[in-house]
């Protein structure tokens, strides 16, 4: 087993059900006993955006958990589908349950950062079991459509970036408003999470098609909920994270989710928008602590696999006050069956008549109802 203060990292490909090839990047040792983790990004992000919090997770000294990051089709370094209808829900939360089942596991915590939120609570309606538990990062059941015209309008930028300075200034005007905490290291970070390095320079990191099924959403008619598919999660618990600033999770949304579900906590985070980055040391101790409350809860549910069984001197047996004495309890003498009877030939020649008899009645009476239906048919 692989020490946790050294992570193994480890990339991976898969094959999706269609034959696509998906990529991601695994953390640790999937035999370490915390419920592992699924960080599912963005809807033009990677895994990137999961790389400190997965460090974080799989390096922790007292609760190592195995992390897996998957990067959905046409993203990062997935493979680009040239349908681009597959780039919907349903085939990706699909993606993402053939990845869980690729590691060996069949269930895991699911982190989703906006649409990986979405794709966690389309698996929960898919496969309840696979949900041990969930955090939502700046995503539920509702969406503010004003974050969403903000979407639309830079990944319609037409200009690509020049170098590095040039992406670190489009995050900055494309997150405007939205990010007053962070510092021009985590500007920087952002940038290197947003773009991938093409041979020193940034270059986009997901299918420009993607960006085009945008356009088509018409943000004038509302948007359909999701209360049904959040609320498949009841059965596990749920971290609902909502950026200070965020104009994709209204704050009124949380308190229904956190009102609706049985087992749900909010955290606003300050300085952020949508979505909170796990760039800060605060934010991801805050995921670590719930994941271990979500260890804490599982070993209450489960039940003792050794149970300790009395000795024969720790039994005491009861007398029920109605038990006659054994010593009088008369011992119970078997009924006699008589032999079976030989059968005689009158015996044979009798059940043949009556055999015979029964065949005339069942055409006597089929007789009947076809001449019945004749008679019908000339009325």
């Amino acid at each position: 087993m692989s020490d946790p203060m050294q992570p193994i990292v480890r990339r991976f490909e898969i094959t999706a059900g269609d034959g696509l090839i998906l990529r991601g990047e695994v953390f640790g040792d999937r035999l370490w006993t915390g419920t592992p983790v699924i960080c599912l990004p963005g809807l033009t992000r990677n895994s990137r955006d999961f790389h400190p919090l997965a460090e974080r997770l799989a390096s922790d000294p007292d609760n190592p958990r195995f992390v897996m990051i998957l990067n959905s089709r046409g993203r990062g370094p997935s493979d680009y589908d040239k349908n681009p209808e597959n780039y919907n829900i349903v085939v990706e939360a699909n993606d993402a349950l053939h990845a869980l089942a690729a590691a060996g596991l069949h269930e895991a915590v699911f982190i989703g950062t906006s649409r990986g939120g979405l794709l966690t609570m389309a698996i929960a309606a898919l496969r309840p079991t696979a949900i041990a538990a969930a955090v939502m990062n700046d995503i539920g059941p509702v969406i503010d459509v004003t974050g969403l015209a903000r979407i639309k309008t830079y990944l319609n930028r037409a200009k690509p970036v020049e170098d590095w300075d040039d992406a670190i200034s489009f995050v900055k005007i494309a997150n405007s408003g939205q990010f007053e905490a962070l510092s021009e290291e985590n500007w920087q970070q952002m940038a290197q999470m947003t773009f991938r390095d093409d041979n020193g320079k940034p270059a986009r990191d997901y299918d420009i098609a993607i960006a085009k099924a945008m356009n088509d959403v018409d943000l004038s008619i509302p948007l359909p909920d999701a209360w049904p598919q959040f609320l498949a999660m009841s059965h596990a618990p749920v971290l609902v994270l909502r950026g200070a600033h965020s104009d994709i999770l209204k704050a009124e949304t949380v308190r229904q989710m956190v009102a609706r579900h049985p087992d749900c906590q909010a955290h606003e985070v300050p300085g952020q928008g949508h979505a909170p980055l796990f760039v800060k040391d605060e934010l991801n101790d805050l995921v670590a602590t719930f994941l271990a409350e979500v260890d804490t809860k599982r070993a209450e549910r489960t039940p003792c696999a050794n149970p300790a069984f009395q000795t024969e001197t720790e039994i005491t047996y009861l007398e029920h006050p109605n038990q006659p004495d054994e010593d009088k309890i008369p011992e119970a003498t078997p009924e006699e069956t008589p032999p079976p009877r030989e059968l005689t030939e009158e015996d044979i020649r009798r059940a043949k008549e009556q055999k015979l008899q029964d065949v005339l009645d069942i055409a006597s009476e089929m007789a009947a109802m076809v001449e019945e239906e004749k008679s019908a048919s000339h009325r």
